[in-house]
């Protein structure tokens, strides 16, 4: 059936196992596959294109000028495999695999950015406020063209955070390309490492405490963000708030739970938080509100920008889809895909590989589109800055009195900079004051949401395995 002709052993032997490892898996009995599937001819059809990789293999290995390492050309022509499906994808060798497990214990140093890809080169989604990326002065859709002077074009997210991640008190430098109106230009960065500790709960405050309304910005969902919230919450409460301003701009993501329990503290009970779908039926969850814990039902305010991703997406998306509250800002960032580690072989391989996407309440599939806010404010990039600028340790520890005529200059005008995002939302929540909190309802333009697809039950929280591995875990723990 394959006319293999191989001379190295170890070639003959590792597509002979992967040969055997297809049949024996395609073979299994799998009574929830939907019935146009047949797994027993799966191999034929693969037979004809592994006796084509063999082939191609045989003659790289008798035929090219300079002798190659079998086990290095078989790993490449995996990385390209997985590159060529997704940027999420990839193939870990045991090292990445050992790496990989490490990186769920204890800590290591890095600079603190979550990353994604976004036209084909590696992108800040958000740097993490307090690191030293934040203070450093990277920002949101920075594109990073260099680590440690080598070109990062073809670098996978993995590769690029094992770069950047190592010893704290150590540095990594860095050349990011920034779009400022319409011009790009290259900035090099040289951060020094550190343990990343985030408090991803932060400023609550009564902004407006003549009309009550209060304000939270979360920029992470760590495993103990939702409690942080609802102490914020709860603690403005006590402070007479009648509305809330729920910001998540620059929010990379984390957690699926925590993004379940957070949208869970503001839906009814059994509403459609996020749909987990993939094409195979039988893995397809949907996550409910659970009606159970803290419920916050005042009026609601949710802030976004382009670089709210993830799980930042699946808390607007839930609050829109199901008319909880206003969503104000700019677009998202568009990253909602899953990612499941599947061991491979017998020498410790793995692949990282985008098994399902994320669905809001409504079905709109989060990845490559993002949630659209019931109302568009822009910021300029130079008003991004500012605000970022506007919120680091720097500003807030600055003494006027000891700084030069240029850093007062500068100092004033990151104290005058507004945030028109935010100051909209106010004004918004003001004028509910005067129409009731029926008049949240003229503001929606998103339909009731659907109920949920029937066929799968109703998976808890807990029980989520297929969250996604964070892209900025390994950069920011």
């Amino acid at each position: 059936m394959m006319n293999l002709h191989i001379c190295n052993p170890t070639v003959r032997a590792w597509l002979t196992g992967l040969a055997l490892a297809t049949l024996v898996r395609a073979a299994a009995p799998d009574p929830a596959s939907a019935p146009d599937r047949t797994p027993a001819n799966a191999p034929q059809e693969l037979f004809p294109f592994l006796d084509l990789f063999a082939s191609c293999l045989t003659i790289v290995e008798s035929e090219y000028v300079d002798e190659v390492n079998p086990t290095n050309v078989m790993y490449n022509a995996l990385h390209g495999l997985m590159r060529a499906l997704d940027p999420h994808s990839e193939f870990m060798e045991p090292e990445a695999t050992e790496e990989l497990k490490i990186e769920t214990e204890g800590a290591f140093g890095g600079i603190g950015i979550e990353l994604g890809i976004r036209d084909e080169y590696l992108t800040v989604i958000a740097p993490i406020e307090g690191t030293p990326a934040a203070e450093a002065g990277l920002m949101p859709f920075d594109q990073i063209v260099k680590i440690g002077g080598e070109s990062a074009r073809s670098m996978s997210i993995h590769e690029a955070i094992k770069r950047m991640r190592g010893k704290p008190g150590t540095d990594v430098h860095i050349t990011i390309q920034r779009r400022v109106q319409d011009q790009r230009e290259l900035k090099d960065f040289s951060l020094t490492r550190a343990v990343i500790k985030v408090n991803s709960v932060r400023d609550a405050a009564l902004i407006d405490p003549t009309n009550h309304i209060g304000y939270v910005r979360v920029t992470a969902f760590d495993k103990t963000t939702a409690r942080e919230l609802q102490h914020a919450i709860d603690g403005l409460v006590t402070q007479g708030m009648w509305a809330l301003v729920l910001d998540v701009r620059n929010n990379g993501g984390g957690l699926l739970v925590e993004a379940i329990k957070m949208a869970d503290m503001f839906l009814e009970s059994n509403a459609v938080i996020v749909s987990v779908r993939s094409r195979v039926l039988r893995r397809e969850q949907v996550f409910r509100a659970s009606g159970e814990g803290a419920q916050y039902r005042m009026p609601l305010v949710v802030l976004v920008n382009g670089a709210s991703a993830s799980a930042s997406e699946i808390v607007t998306g839930a609050i829109k889809d199901n008319q909880r509250g206003l969503v104000i800002g700019s677009k998202t960032f568009g990253k909602g895909s899953v990612q499941t580690v599947l061991p491979i072989g017998n020498n410790n391989c793995s692949l990282r590989l985008t098994t399902a996407k994320y669905y809001t309440p409504s079905g709109v599939c989060i990845h490559g589109t993002g949630i659209y806010p019931h109302i568009d404010v822009q910021l300029t990039l130079d008003d991004e800055i500012k605000l970022i600028e506007k919120r680091s340790n720097a500003f807030r520890k600055a003494d006027p009195a000891q700084l030069t005529k240029a850093e007062r200059a500068h100092y004033e005008a990151l104290r005058a900079a507004r945030d028109t995002q935010l100051e909209r939302a106010c004004d918004i929540l003001n004028a509910l004051r005067v129409l009731g909190n029926g008049g949240l309802a003229r503001f929606m333009e998103t339909p009731t949401a659907p109920a949920a697809p029937p066929a799968p039950a109703v998976a808890a929280p807990a029980a989520a395995t297929n969250a996604p591995p964070r892209d900025d875990d390994a950069s920011t723990e």
